[in-house]
C-alpha cells in the first residue's frame, strides 16, 4: 500500500459521511418498529401485510442504477440533498393515511428516499474516502448507533404518543441526514486529502435527470466479472433477511404479546453485535478471502432470523439478534468495498446502484412470498420456507467457489 493510499481522510469529512449513513439508515430501523405496528392496526390480510413491505422496494428497483449514475455525474452530495430532504418529510404523512392502499403508496416513496440515501452513503466511501474497507467498516459500525438508539425511542414514542408521536420522531431523526450532507464539501478531496479547487458547475438541464439507457448498459456490463456477480447476489440475499426482520418478524412478536417498547429494545443487542463485528472485517481479510467471509456470515445471519419461531424466550431473541446483526455487520463493509473495487472510479455510483437493484428484487419477493406461504400454511411455516430456500442458494454459491477458487482470489485484486 502506498503512502498516498495510507493517507487518512480528514475527520470532518469522515464524520459527515458517517452521519449521513447513520441518520439515513434510521428510516429503516425506526420504520421496522412503527410501520408494522401501524399496518397491524388496519387488520390487513397476510398478503396485504406483505405487500406493505414489498412496496418500498418498487421505485428503488427501477431507479437505483439511475440514481447511482446521477451520483457519478453530479456527485453524491447533490443527489443526497434531495433524497435526505424527502426522507425527513415523508413520515409526517403516515398518520394522515388510514387506508392500507394509502400506506402502500407512501411506502414506495419513503423506500426510494431510504434506498438512495444509503446508496449515496456507500458511494461517498468511494468518492470521498478512497473506497477503503477500513472506512466502510467504520461506516457500518457507526450506523449501528441508529439501530441502537432509534428503535427503542420509536417504540416508546409509539406506546406514549401513538402514531403521531412515533412518526414525528422518525421525521426529526431523519433530518440529521440533511444536516450532515450540507456539511460535506461540494467537491471530494484529492488523493492527498487537499480540497479540490472549485470549478464552474455545469447548468443542470431537465434531461440530465432522466434515466439513460447507456447508464443501465454500463451498470449491467459490470456483471461480466464473476466476482461482481457473486457479491451482488450475496448482498441481495442479506436483504431477504432484512425484509423478514422488518415485516413478519414484527408480526410474530406482536402475536406473542410483546409490546412496541420491548420490540424496540431488541435492536440495541443487534446494534452492538453489528458494530463490534464491522470493526473486525478489515483485519479478518488478511487471513480469509472476502467472498468466503461474506458467504458464511450472511448464511448464519439468515438462519438466525428464520429460526425465530423456535426461540421461546425474550432472552433468546436478544441473543439471536446480537449474533444475526453481528454476522451481517461482518459482511457489510466487504459487500460495499468489493463492489466499488470491481467498478472503477467512474462507475462507482452505477455499481452501488446495481447492487441496490438486486437488493430490491430480493426485498420485494421475500415479504410477498412469506405472505403467500403464511396464508397457505401459517406464519410459522413461512420463516422456515424462506430459511431453506436461502440456504440452498448459499450452498450453491459455496460449491461454485470451491470449484472456482480463482473467482474468490480475483475479488481481492
Amino acid at each position: 500500500m502506498s503512502a498516498t493510499e495510507r493517507e487518512e481522510v480528514p475527520w470532518r469529512i469522515q464524520a459527515a459521511v458517517y452521519g449521513v449513513g447513520l441518520f439515513n439508515t434510521s428510516l429503516f430501523y425506526i420504520g421496522s418498529v412503527i410501520i408494522p405496528l401501524y399496518a397491524y392496526t388496519m387488520n390487513p390480510s397476510p398478503f396485504m401485510f406483505g405487500l406493505v413491505f414489498a412496496a418500498p422496494h418498487v421505485l428503488p428497483l427501477l431507479l437505483s442504477i439511475h440514481g447511482g449514475a446521477l451520483m457519478d455525474r453530479l456527485g453524491a452530495r447533490q443527489v443526497m440533498l434531495a433524497c435526505t430532504a424527502m426522507g425527513a418529510v415523508m413520515p409526517l404523512f403516515y398518520p394522515l393515511t388510514p387506508a392500507i392502499w394509502g400506506l402502500i403508496f407512501l411506502q414506495m416513496f419513503l423506500g426510494l428516499s431510504e434506498s438512495m440515501g444509503w446508496l449515496g452513503a456507500q458511494t461517498m466511501i468511494g468518492q470521498y474516502m478512497q473506497g477503503r474497507t477500513v472506512y466502510a467498516g467504520r461506516l457500518s459500525a457507526v450506523i449501528r448507533i441508529s439501530q441502537l438508539a432509534a428503535p427503542p425511542l420509536a417504540g416508546v414514542a409509539w406506546d406514549l404518543a401513538g402514531p403521531w408521536g412515533a412518526f414525528l420522531m422518525m421525521s426529526t431523526w431523519a433530518s440529521g441526514a440533511v444536516v450532515c450532507t450540507l456539511l460535506l464539501p461540494a467537491r471530494p478531496p484529492s488523493a492527498d486529502g487537499e480540497a479540490l479547487a472549485p470549478t464552474a458547475r455545469p447548468r443542470l438541464r431537465a434531461r440530465e435527470l432522466m434515466p439513460k439507457a447507456g447508464d443501465y448498459l454500463t451498470a449491467f456490463g459490470l456483471l461480466r466479472s464473476p466476482a461482481v456477480v457473486l457479491i451482488v447476489l450475496l448482498g441481495s440475499l442479506m436483504h431477504v433477511g432484512n425484509a423478514v426482520q422488518g415485516s413478519f418478524y414484527i408480526a410474530w412478536l406482536t402475536e406473542l404479546g410483546i409490546t412496541g417498547t420491548a420490540i424496540g429494545l431488541l435492536s440495541p443487542a443487534g446494534a452492538i453485535g453489528a458494530a463490534l463485528f464491522s470493526l473486525m472485517t478489515a483485519r479478518l481479510t488478511r487471513y480469509v478471502s472476502g467472498l468466503w467471509i461474506v458467504l458464511v456470515s450472511l448464511w448464519l445471519g439468515m438462519v438466525l432470523i428464520c429460526i425465530t419461531p423456535l426461540l421461546g424466550s425474550y432472552f433468546l431473541l436478544q441473543v439471536a439478534m446480537f449474533l444475526r446483526s453481528g454476522a451481517n455487520g461482518l459482511a457489510q463493509p466487504l459487500i460495499i468495498t468489493l463492489v466499488l473495487r470491481g467498478a472503477g472510479q467512474s462507475n462507482q455510483g452505477k455499481a452501488i446502484g446495481l447492487r441496490g437493484t438486486a437488493n430490491r428484487v430480493a426485498s420485494i419477493i421475500a415479504p410477498i412470498m412469506m405472505g403467500i406461504v403464511a396464508e397457505a400454511a401459517g406464519l410459522e411455516a413461512s420463516f422456515y420456507v424462506v430459511g431453506v430456500a436461502v440456504s440452498i442458494a448459499m450452498a450453491a454459491v459455496a460449491v461454485y467457489l470451491l470449484r472456482r477458487p480463482d473467482v474468490a482470489r480475483s475479488a481481492e485484486d
